[in-house]
């Protein structure tokens, strides 16, 4: 499975009930507010086996699924 599907699932089982089908639309339309994120970010670090710090967290990183995966590289998922 790659990145984006393992991020998708994640999402999902963090409660967000749809997400876009185009990777580059807004989450926000889709449900994510700053609940998800924090839920979000458990699912990720839980599916990635990733440990994301305070310091490292990025609302901005939550914009789109491809700003998602964008920043989750940078911290290292594969």
């Amino acid at each position: 499975m790659d990145l984006l599907e393992r991020i998708k699932k994640a999402l999902l089982s963090a409660g967000m009930e749809e997400l876009p089908t185009d990777t580059s639309e807004s989450l926000v339309t889709h449900g994510m507010d700053s609940l998800m994120m924090v839920l979000g970010v458990a699912a990720l670090e839980k599916e990635l086996s990733l440990r994301i710090s305070g310091k490292d967290f990025s609302e901005q990183a939550f914009h789109s699924l491809d700003t998602l995966e964008t920043w989750l590289r940078e911290l290292g998922a594969t």
